[in-house]
């Protein structure tokens, strides 16, 4: 731009931007307006996005993490080679469109970008949204400015493209589509064009490739954006920051003494404290504390401790400065209203007409937008959340009210997929049933709460959270933020998490805050047995330790005076409280800090109820097996499994588990899974442990621990003098066939008590078979052995069957699954089910037996006396062939229930054929697994007459077969016969529509057996969905589990299944 229309542009911006954009001056910190947005963070990560998204109080420990952070000036550093493209991530209200107005404002008066840009635009969103039809690039950027002469610099900043900056402010506001179609992208700034086509050019680089951009976002829109841009920087927008928030403090109350009391103040309050990062905010909580400070003159009212309690002060303070009586309500109920209203319709934006005509209070709760004439907003999201709570709450709100959504239990179900955006409202619901807040709103406004907002509120949070979104764990962890505001009501609390036996939160990063409510929930659910926290982690600020919350009557450990607090202290000190009624803690994944280890050695010596605690994943290691030992040694521990699978342990921590061993009479179950280096030393040292009188272990799972033969030698004693080991796992080790000849000497002693050895992928071959067969023919122990992807062979397996044959064999279960035999082992093994009355399983999975095999086979399985119940046969290269012998089977067979043959090419010829078998009168079959084996509707005829016969068939499963509705039809014709006694029906991607679901409902209205249905990853859609809910909600509907996908359905449709969970709580949705 030549020096002129420069000058002008940025008198123009000045102007344009110089005014304060939230609300009445006199609420506003006494600083100037290019002062008064201070120092902000910028942190250069794209990961947590959903995770800040849902959970705003996040926001303040993400500050005292190491993130690297920058300033936009770094950003656009003047030695770059390509033009940058900068994504500016940050959740709703934190300050996004106020830094990109205020890049804006510092460019126009020289004080940032003084010669890297010669021009910056901005383009809002919002503001394009209103464009109808066409435009070009150049009436794009100047269409809200007045100046005639400014276009004539459009023609200065295409001569140099290389000194623009493009701000694209509110990306997930946009309502038009970004165009991605690469022939269609144009280069011209004049070519009239849509604007989501103008956008895409822009974007590409396609036009003004050049330019610079600087596009802002929230999180959930990000992966729709980032699909249209090219090597794009992300960073993220995390507020103001320690600095810049006492800064404003200090601003705003002038007094030093003050702005330091009120500060201490919110440190002590991770709600208040997470939430003011944004300067709006800031003067929301500045506004109540000057005024409670006016009124109590040195101290702080306890009732602005909570978010709501703030947001309700601030109300009072605005309404009572500005109106009172009758026009007072009135005018907070049409605010309230619109702002419910708003939330309805993701509405941000208003005209001046819809507004109330209070003009000073509405300046207070509204700003105008500076892009948009005659345009509003509320001067920031929580004011809207706040508003819209006050009139689902309150009776003088919703009476009368013309909001088609007032319905409270509507709203409270669109929670279920709001992806946090309505997370804070509710918080505020819950908060504004506290008693202290009610009677202060009635004192100021005469409100009563609605007769029936706990009935409802106390049923929605009953129903458990089932739908699984992106990220389905906030859900949980956020309604019990939201009980945590009413926490005196006792009663409610306890009533909200009375049905809770089994809590799970999954890969969550728990603030203080976060802990304080969860154990604060935990202690107050009376029947919950088991706590699953999978892949968490838990932080601790020291500075604000001391401020947390106290838990009552938690028993207080010597270490805590003299020693840092752990992460999880508090979670421990509710573990060992003597009420607590846990039984199983599972910790899968978590990271923890040694301190951890030595809290959770305290829980195993006081915890009156745990009896198993499972580490796996986590990283405790041989220090902190030391720890743990110490409280595993204690005569108050009740452990009776301990999982420590996947630790990263060694052979050095093995020494402190056989002390464990040897002295505790209460652990049975020790999990040492996917610790490779453990190895012959740490088998050594447990072993010593194991052969001890006292050692009381029944199960011991050394999967993948890095054995060799050797470490066998020392099993030895173990297996012949141990009279509890009941089950040894040695899967995926280097045992080879040496190995197992020393095993099988302890396994021979006739004092050996062993009943499952499992030993998958451990390198054996044919050798060690004649060894196994000898232990087969003595052991009156062993009942299940797993041989699984070893390469026995035809000739390992005929070793093995002189064994099974042998009368004193007590074998039940043999695995033989992917062990390199083929139809030549099928006469060996129909020679054993012959005679081997108590052999009940056989899992052959995965071989080439062919059809000749399985021949052989059913002969066999068609003799008197053969007892198997369980035969898997999946993938072992078996056609249609086979299927008349396997007929007979089923139509002879006394004994048989469960067969699979999934996998296999059967097709419909082949099912036709199994249906003969399966309508005899004689036949057991409960069981039978056809997935994958080809069958299409053809197949379902013969199908639908065996459901319509059978007194038996109880179980299905057609998963990924190409049934289509017809076959569905077909199937649901036998299913609605009254003798039909089918329980569970699995048709997962089977490629069903709508169609199929009209056929459903109407087998879920009649049929009385049928207890889980299993529709996942077929294209039902909302009608078919809706369909399915119809027959859900009969009365005659007997369904106990139905397995849907519902990451495509709309609002509506969640909303239906919410209400069915809610009509029927016993009902179980899986998605």
């Amino acid at each position: 731009m030549s020096p002129d229309y420069r000058e002008k542009y940025k008198e123009y911006v000045r102007k344009k931007y110089c005014l304060p954009e939230d609300g009445n001056h006199s609420y506003v910190a006494q600083v100037p307006p290019n002062e008064k947005y201070t120092e902000v963070i910028i942190g250069s990560k794209k990961e947590r996005g959903n995770e800040i998204l849902n959970r705003p109080w996040r926001h303040t420990q993400l500050l005292s993490e190491q993130w690297p952070a920058t300033t936009i000036d770094a950003l656009f550093e003047s030695d770059y080679d390509e033009p940058q493209t900068v994504v500016l991530l940050g959740v709703a209200g934190v300050g996004k469109t106020t830094m990109t107005r205020k890049i804006m404002l510092d460019w126009a008066t020289g004080r940032q970008f003084p010669e890297r840009f010669d021009s910056i635009f901005y383009l809002s969103c919002q503001q394009m949204n209103l464009i109808v039809g066409e435009t070009n690039l150049a009436d794009l950027v100047l269409q809200n400015d007045p100046e005639p002469r400014l276009k004539e610099a459009m023609n200065e900043l295409i001569m140099n493209p290389g000194k623009c900056l493009f701000i694209i402010d509110g990306f997930e506001e946009l309502s038009c589509s970004i165009e991605q179609q690469e022939d269609n992208l144009s280069p011209d700034p004049w070519e009239r064009m849509s604007v989501g086509l103008l956008l895409s050019s822009l974007f590409h680089k396609t036009l003004l490739p050049e330019s610079c951009l600087i596009i802002t976002t929230r999180p959930n829109a990000l992966e729709s954006l980032e699909n249209c841009l090219q090597s794009p920087c992300y960073v993220r927008h995390l507020g103001l920051s320690e600095g810049g928030k006492k800064e404003y403090f200090h601003r705003f109350f002038g007094e030093e003494e003050l702005a330091v009391q009120v500060l201490s103040y919110i440190k002590r309050n991770e709600a208040l404290l997470a939430i003011s990062f944004v300067p709006t905010v800031c003067r929301i909580i500045c506004t109540v504390m000057k005024q409670q400070l006016d009124k109590a003159k040195k101290d702080l009212s306890p009732v602005s401790e909570r978010l709501t309690a703030v947001y309700a002060l601030y109300l009072s303070h605005l309404a009572g400065s500005l109106c009172s009586g009758s026009e007072q309500l009135d005018l907070i109920r049409r605010v309230c209203s619109l702002a419910a209203d708003a939330i309805w319709k993701k509405k941000t934006l208003f005209k001046e007409e819809e507004l109330p005509n209070q003009l000073a209070l509405c300046s207070t709760l509204f700003q105008k937008n500076p892009d948009c004439e005659g345009i509003y907003n509320f001067i920031h999201p929580t004011v809207q959340e706040f508003l819209a709570a006050l009139f689902y709450v309150f009776e003088d709100m919703s009476r009368n009210s013309e909001t088609a959504k007032e319905d409270i239990k509507i709203f409270l179900d669109a929670c279920s997929k709001g992806q946090g955006d309505l997370t804070l409202t509710v918080q505020f619901v819950f908060g504004l049933l506290n008693k202290e807040i009610m009677e202060y709103l009635k004192e100021q406004f005469e409100w009563n709460i609605s007769s029936r907002i706990k009935a409802v509120l106390l049923e929605w949070f009953q129903v458990d959270t089932w739908i699984r979104f992106i990220c389905p764990n906030y859900g949980q962890l956020e309604r019990f933020h939201s009980l945590y505001e009413i926490r005196e009501d006792k009663e409610f609390v306890k009533c909200a998490l009375n049905h809770l036996m089994n809590l799970t939160l999954e890969r969550l990063t728990f603030t203080q805050m976060d802990k304080v409510v969860l154990c604060f929930c935990i202690k107050n659910c009376l029947n919950l047995e088991t706590l699953s926290l999978y892949r968490c982690s838990f932080l601790m600020d020291k500075s604000e330790a001391a401020a947390l919350p106290a838990l009552p009557n938690q028993p207080c450990q010597q270490h805590q005076k003299t020693e840092e607090q752990s992460p999880i202290h508090l979670l421990c000190q509710t573990l060992m409280d003597p009420n607590c009624k846990i039984k199983k803690v599972e910790l899968d994944g978590c990271q923890f800090t040694e301190r951890c280890w030595v809290d959770l050695s305290v829980v195993l010596s006081t915890s009156p109820a745990l009896v198993e605690l499972d580490l796996q994943m986590t990283n405790l290691k041989d220090s902190g097996v030391r720890l743990l030992c110490e409280g595993l040694i204690h005569p108050n521990c009740k452990l009776e499994k301990l999982g420590l699978g996947g630790c990263d342990l060694t052979h050095a921590c093995c020494g402190d588990l056989s002390t464990v061993l040897s002295h505790s009479q209460t652990l049975m179950e020790l999990q040492l899974a996917w610790n490779s280096s453990l190895g012959v030393q740490g088998v050594q040292l447990l072993c010593q442990g194991l052969k001890h009188p006292a050692c009381k272990l029944q199960s011991l799972d050394l999967d993948e621990c890095g054995l060799i033969a050797a470490s066998c030698q020392d099993l030895i004693p173990v297996l012949s003098t141990s009279k509890t080991l009941r089950k040894l796992n040695l899967e995926r080790n280097k045992l080879g066939d040496a190995g197992v000849k020393l095993l099988c000497e302890g396994l021979k002693h006739p004092q050996c008590q062993l009943q499952t050895l499992l030993l998958t992928n451990c390198e054996l071959g044919p050798a060690c078979c004649g060894d196994l067969c000898s232990v087969l023919s003595t052991s009156q122990t062993l009942t299940e052995l797993d041989l699984e992807y070893n390469q026995l062979e035809d000739f390992g397996v005929r070793l093995l069957c002189e064994g099974l044959k042998q009368p004193n064999c007590k074998l039940e279960k043999l695995g033989l699954a992917h062990c390199g035999i083929t139809a030549a082992s099928c006469g060996d093994l129909a020679s054993v089910v012959t005679v081997k009355q108590t052999l009940k399983e056989l899992v052959i999975e995965f071989n080439q037996l062919g059809d000749s095999g399985v021949k052989l086979l059913c002969e066999g399985l068609k003799h008197p006396l053969c007892k198997l119940e369980t035969l898997n046969l999946f993938n072992c290269e078996l056609t249609a062939v086979c299927t008349e012998d396997l007929a007979s089977v089923l139509s002879s067979s006394q004994t048989l229930t469960e067969l699979l043959l999934g996998s296999n090419a059967l097709g419909d010829s082949g099912m036709k054929q199994l249906c003969e078998g399966l309508k005899h009168p004689h036949c057991k079959m409960q069981k039978l697994c056809l997935c994958t084996t080809g069958i299409t509707a053809a197949g379902c005829v013969e199908l639908s007459s065996v459901l319509s016969t059978s007194q038996v068939l109880k179980d299905i499963d057609l998963w990924e077969n190409p049934l289509e509705d017809s076959g569905v039809r077909l199937l649901c014709e036998g299913m609605k016969h009254p003798d039909c006694k089918l329980e569970v029906l699995s048709m997962w991607n089977c490629k069903l529509t709508a169609a199929s679901c009209e056929d459903l409902c109407c087998v879920l209205s009649t049929s009385q057996s049928l207890k889980k249905l299993k529709l996942g990853n077929n294209k039902l859609g909302d009608a078919g969905v809706m369909l399915l809910c119809e027959g859900l909600k009969h009365p005659n509907c007997k369904l106990e589990t139905i397995d849907l996908d519902t990451e495509e359905l709309s609002e509506d449709t969640v909303r239906e299944l919410s209400y069915l969970k809610r009509m029927k709580p016993e009902l179980v949705i899986d998605t």
